[in-house]
């Protein structure tokens, strides 16, 4: 099997019902399209990493974007693919003898789900011959930074012909702009332009090639934000709160989203801590680490004592008040976890009764 996989960070739902996509449209004409959801917490680096070893965290083992050790309480960002305990698509394709290709345009991935491929771009530090062909290398916090993507992947796919192609985006343009503005509509139609060029290429290469297309998590407002940890030391409980989405990216979202784990001094204290923060406006949910990865396919040992889930309109974060007012777009929550999936050339492709978009990689794997 040969497969071209495009995955748009922060590819709300929204952002397509609002803007031109006629070669979206083209795909979901000739293919299908699916609503699915991503995997929790609905963050990049779990997504991604999801995504290419078609499984959830259970299986592969990253939990967040950034992990607190507790038993070393050290604090370190899960980028290394010494985190990923599971084969990806790439390692995988290459044992088939299969070519293998991946591009992202945020650095932070490429060690963890470039892990055994053949080649590995990033557009923070592209090869100079890919510059020349694709154009100069774009400013990370942009939209343009997605669309030299693309058309690198193009130049990849016309230069190496790889068989597994997986091109994951950014989603800055998301954070700063709603689906109803004309800079996020602008951008959602450009990529759908670049995606159908590379579509279009893809077919050239690998006639019945398959192609899914699909995102990582959504987007949504936010006016309030919380530190969960500030919130249990007021009760006189000992707590540290760590956002899950907390990144080296802080322009996108101020390390502020809709999970995090929170760390108990005394875990003899998790029920009145649960009990507490369930209480509080703007929480969902508070789950133990059992619980959170069993809801979730978990691997408890990367996982806090707590997971707590934010409303709709709230984000969690580190800060010296329990509570905030905030301006801001982020994800995290369960209330981003709905994404589109469009697939074609997938014979005998659909996702089960409680689909999530990492079983379109899965499907890829098995047949392989």
């Amino acid at each position: 099997m040969k497969a071209l996989i495009i995955l748009i960070d922060g590819g709300d739902p929204a952002y397509f019902e609002a803007s031109s996509t006629p070669n979206l449209d083209r795909i979901e004409r000739e293919g299908a399209r699916f609503t699915v959801s991503c995997q929790m917490p609905s963050v990049t680096n779990v997504n991604n990493v999801s995504m290419i070893c078609g499984a959830p965290p259970a299986a592969h083992g990253i939990t967040a974007n950034y992990f607190l050790n507790p038993n070393t309480g050290e604090e370190v960002y899960m980028e290394s693919g010494d985190f990923v305990l599971a084969p990806t698509l790439m390692e995988t394709g290459r044992a088939a003898g299969r070519k293998t290709a991946v591009l992202a345009s945020k650095q932070k991935l490429c060690d963890m789900i470039g892990k055994g491929a053949g080649t590995v771009v990033t557009a923070e530090d592209p090869p100079e011959w890919l510059t020349r062909i694709a154009g100069p290398k774009e400013e990370i916090y942009s939209g343009a930074v997605n669309l030299w993507l693309l058309r690198a992947a193009r130049a990849i796919l016309e230069e190496e012909k790889p068989d597994l192609l997986y091109v994951t985006t950014t989603d800055y343009l998301q954070h700063k702009y709603g689906p109803e503005h004309a800079e996020a509509q602008e951008h959602h139609t450009a990529l759908d332009v670049e995606v159908g060029n590379l579509v279009d290429s893809w077919l050239s290469a690998h006639r019945d090639g398959t192609i899914f297309v699909t995102a990582d998590h959504g987007m949504l407002d936010k006016t309030r934000a919380l530190d969960p940890g500030v919130i249990l030391r007021n009760r006189g409980l000992a707590a540290e709160a760590v956002p899950i989405i907390k990144d080296r990216y802080v322009v996108h979202h101020g390390n502020q989203g809709g999970a995090a784990y929170v760390h108990l001094e005394n875990r003899e204290t998790i029920a009145e801590a649960v009990a507490i923060l369930k209480a509080h406006t703007g929480i969902d949910d508070a789950l133990t680490r059992q619980e959170a990865a069993a809801r979730f396919e978990l691997m408890p040992e990367r996982v806090g004592d707590i997971m707590v889930l934010a409303d709709s309109v709230t984000v969690f974060g580190v800060m010296e008040e329990p509570e905030r007012e905030v301006r801001l777009r982020s994800h995290g929550s369960a209330h981003e976890s709905v994404v589109p999936l469009w697939a074609l050339n997938a014979p005998g492709f659909a996702p089960g009764s409680a689909p999530r978009h990492f079983e379109c990689v899965r499907y890829v794997m098995e047949r392989l």
